[in-house]
């Protein structure tokens, strides 16, 4: 690999990083990596809707990363670059968890084999910090009280996984600005998204009444928080 490839791949790689759902496109990067593949097979196997799909291969190919050709999809070589460090960043990731596991069996074996003393310290060690645990669990249940999505977790698991990422979106903006609304071509910018399938996704989040759908004559679409979604964001 050339020093212009290194710098291309890693100029990807932090559009990537920067691009919400990026562990979607990298899926689709390696499938690519594979064989050609049509959109709807891109689709069939990932789980996802065809449109939804063809929203990021349309984005990508604008970037450089992939190319279609005779209905089917192609990886460029900056594509084949980052596919190879995609693999090589995942192969590290294992290497550095079984690496931890190998040396917890280590020092398992190194620990003194009945040594009473250290059993009686560490039956002392575990009653205090039960008893710590007891005085602190009311602090830790407040706390998990500020996450709003506590709060929702069965409502969360319900959804589809475009429903659930779009409402997570929409909470992750309440959480940083305390705004319980934002305009669908917020949502359409930061998610490349094909249009039609957002507003599919936001209709149904409003028929199971946790957003409303208002349209500004002035800014476009609105989409906020129900008032009843709202009481179960501050449980």
């Amino acid at each position: 690999m050339t020093d212009k490839d290194i710098e291309i791949s890693e100029e990807l790689t932090k559009q990537l990083e920067s691009s919400p759902r990026s562990k979607l496109v990298e899926a689709i990067i390696i499938l690519l990596h594979a064989r050609p593949l049509r959109t709807s097979e891109i689709a069939s196997n990932l789980g996802y809707q065809t449109k939804y799909i063809s929203s990021y291969l349309s984005y990508w190919k604008k970037k450089g990363l992939v190319y279609q050709d005779g209905g089917r999809w192609y990886l460029t070589p900056q594509g084949e670059n980052l596919a190879k460090a995609i693999v090589d960043s995942f192969s590290n990731s294992k290497f550095k968890e079984m690496l931890v596991i190998a040396k917890q069996m280590l020092d398992q074996v190194k620990e003194p084999i009945n040594n009473k003393s250290e059993q009686k310290e560490e039956k002392q060690e575990k009653a205090f910090l039960s008893f710590i645990d007891s005085k602190t669990s009311n602090t830790v249940k407040k706390q998990q009280n500020n996450d709003p999505t506590v709060c929702i977790k069965e409502i969360l698991e319900k959804l589809d996984d475009d429903e659930r990422d779009i409402l997570l979106y929409l909470i992750n903006k309440y959480k940083q600005w305390g705004s319980t609304y934002v305009y669908i071509d917020q949502i359409q910018e930061e998610y490349k998204a094909d249009m039609g399938w957002l507003f599919k996704v936001l209709r149904q989040l409003q028929t199971k009444r946790i957003v409303y759908l208002y349209q500004d004559p002035k800014l476009g679409l609105r989409i906020g928080f129900s008032k009843s979604f709202k009481e179960k964001l501050n449980c």
